[in-house]
């Protein structure tokens, strides 16, 4: 038998031992898995924006991104809960002509006692702004600016003026900002601090001119800031695109509705968005009427699902704790039913508030034909589908690189590099039963596949063997029905 050398020429005349070191056949195959946040930098942040760039620790984010930037609270909020995963951020310029999210407050003072001010921004609350007997208005409304303004990681600014009053306003200008919470109540007698206009932020990015910029590179996760129609459906286009043949480096995104559920006929509901979006790639989370912030809604899950889903895409997800989310009211099954229904991920809270994932569908509800299709329900089907083709690539690569093709069943010798459309069957039957079956357990049914694969020289070709095979995907244990009938 012939040994298949590639370093020793026959031709050799050299005495001594000689041995070739092969690793085709050792190792595993597999990828490190990448998650990218696409948000908001401010201006002192030092990242150029339209470049991905990784991010290892919160501090550094804040150096890249500007502290309170979303850039940079968005990748300090998922490093604080995966670490495993490497976490990228392609950081995005605010428009030049968007202006920021405002809030007027004033100050009024009787006779003033010493307290405090209560400050709460996007549901958290920080240390108070003290007051002291007989403040005159300005200096309490200059204390709480100044509070506000010690809190670097927080996404708003405060700004102190005449007669007691002041402006919070939002970190970065955009849109983004108009998601802000922001209630500050006086808890020293003799002082109010009244709620005043409310100034909307405007003008919002266009990202899609950014996707050409991240090349071939996989990112098997994205968490996107950018919730209005016309950028998720930019990021849907480059999703699909992305899990299509030709480029075969798919990912699932994360992007966090707000509002009220409402109903597919109102176009600003969570249903109503919802209904414009239809795409197997991107998760769409019910952050709701929450204060805390749509793309802090949009990390978490991301950084908790893809944990799991990292080392077993098609890993059940139900129950998963989303940790640092809580919610004072669950939304009632059937709600949650007609959220599931319209493509909208649920979750459900444990008997402290803490935010449970229940279910992890796509936004994908309809075909081509606007027919209800269930193909892509769970995140686990593309999931494990991108998985189960990534795996047959990178697997044959590994072990047929350099092959010859034959279009005949020939006995070609023990050791031949020859590929024939019985060796690659072999090959696909092999991975199915002792992988994606026995391993990974990803898949099911091996006399089923085994029956329906097909595979093939191209005819009146000498470089192209070609396949069809239906991989059955395992299932997730969801629903146990059952029906007792007692006498």
């Amino acid at each position: 038998m012939p040994i298949p050398f590639t370093q020793i020429p026959d031709i050799l005349l050299v005495p001594g031992q000689y041995q070739e070191v092969d690793n085709s056949l050792a190792g595993s195959v597999g990828e490190i898995k990448k998650a990218l946040i696409i948000a908001y930098k401010s201006g002192a942040g030092t990242a150029p924006a339209g470049k991905p760039v990784r991010v290892l620790s919160d501090l550094k984010a804040a150096s890249l991104f500007g502290y309170g930037s979303p850039a940079a609270l968005l990748a300090k909020t998922f490093l604080a809960l995966n670490k495993i995963e490497q976490c990228w951020v392609l950081p995005v310029d605010v428009p030049e002509a968007a202006t920021p999210w405002q809030k007027k407050f004033t100050v009024s003072v009787t006779t003033a006692q010493k307290g405090a001010a209560a400050i709460t921004v996007n549901g958290q609350k920080i240390d108070a702004a003290a007051i002291d007997d007989g403040a005159p208005p300005e200096e309490i409304a200059a204390a709480i600016a100044a509070r506000i303004n010690s809190e670097l990681w927080l996404p708003v600014e405060a700004e102190a003026g005449e007669g007691g009053k002041f402006t919070v306003k939002s970190a970065v200008s955009g849109t983004g900002g108009n998601f802000n919470t922001v209630v500050i109540k006086s808890e020293a007698a003799g002082v109010t601090i009244a709620a005043g206009d409310v100034i909307p932020g405007t003008q919002a990015a266009d990202i899609a001119p950014l996707f050409p910029a991240l090349g071939s590179v996989r990112y098997n996760y994205f968490v996107s800031d950018f919730s209005d129609s016309e950028n998720i459906a930019a990021l849907g286009a480059e999703l699909t695109s992305r899990f299509g043949a030709m480029r075969q480096i798919g990912g699932r995104a994360f992007v966090a509705l707000s509002g009220e559920i409402g109903s597919v006929s109102e176009p600003e509901s969570v249903l109503g968005q919802a209904g414009a979006v239809n795409n197997p790639h991107i998760v769409l989370v019910p952050r709701l009427t929450s204060p805390q912030l749509p793309g802090e809604w949009a990390a978490r899950w991301c950084a908790i699902a893809s944990r799991i889903l990292a080392d077993d895409p098609a890993a059940n997800t139900y129950d998963l704790t989303i940790t640092g989310l809580t919610s004072k009211a669950e939304v009632d099954a059937d709600t949650r039913q007609i959220l599931l229904t319209a493509g909208i991920a649920t979750y459900r809270l444990d008997t402290t508030g803490n935010v449970l994932i229940e279910r992890l569908v796509t936004s994908y509800t309809e075909n081509t034909d606007g027919g209800r299709d269930t193909s892509y329900l769970d995140i686990q089907v593309p999931e494990t589908v991108d998985a189960v083709r990534t795996y047959i690539n990178a697997a044959a690569k590994k072990r047929y690189k350099t092959w010859k093709l034959a279009s005949t069943e020939e006995n070609f010798g023990s050791g031949a590099k020859v590929m024939t459309a019985g060796i690659f069957r072999s090959f696909l039957c092999e991975l199915y039963q002792a992988v994606f079956i026995r391993e990974k357990r990803w898949c099911q049914d091996f006399d089923g596949y085994k029956n329906t694969l097909i595979v093939e020289v191209k005819s009146g070709s000498k470089t192209w063997l070609e396949y069809s095979h239906q991989p059955n995907l395992i299932g997730q244990f969801y629903i146990g029905a059952g029906l007792l009938q007692f006498k």
